[in-house]
């Protein structure tokens, strides 16, 4: 097993010896560690998320600082963990959503666009030797 220079394991499959796999504890980690709470609710029409809200400076304006995002008109999302990891997302998710409506001239669907972030996110891990988002 080849190890990363913080201690972290970077491929996909590598197992815990309890039988957990090394990158979904990093990601639990890091959204612990955040010390922030998102709640997610869906109904049959509509969907509600809260997120803590937690100004790390008296300095810093508390209205620019959110944790929920717009990706298209009509779909957000609520980060929790690292803050530059969580613009990352919002960021490739933006993208993701605006190159299927310039080709299609239609809103993704949810779906497709969450499963095209998780390839691309498998995608990076396979062929990259970087720290990963949330590890």
């Amino acid at each position: 097993m080849s190890r990363g220079s913080q201690g972290h394991e970077y491929n996909i499959t590598i197992f815990s010896p309890e039988g957990k796999l090394f990158q979904v504890e990093y990601a639990f980690k890091a959204v612990k560690t955040s010390g922030l709470t998102s709640i997610g609710v869906r109904g049959d029409t509509c969907a509600v998320v809260c997120g803590e809200k937690k100004v790390p400076d008296r300095l810093m304006d508390a209205s620019t600082i959110t944790n929920i995002h717009n990706i298209t008109q009509n779909l957000g999302v609520i980060t929790t963990g690292i803050p530059a990891d969580a613009k990352a997302v919002v960021t490739r998710l933006r993208q993701e959503a605006a190159q299927y409506l310039s080709l299609i001239h239609i809103s993704e669907p949810t779906r497709l666009l969450s499963i095209s972030y998780a390839v691309f996110c498998l995608k990076k891990k396979k062929n990259t030797n970087l720290r990963k988002l949330y590890s």
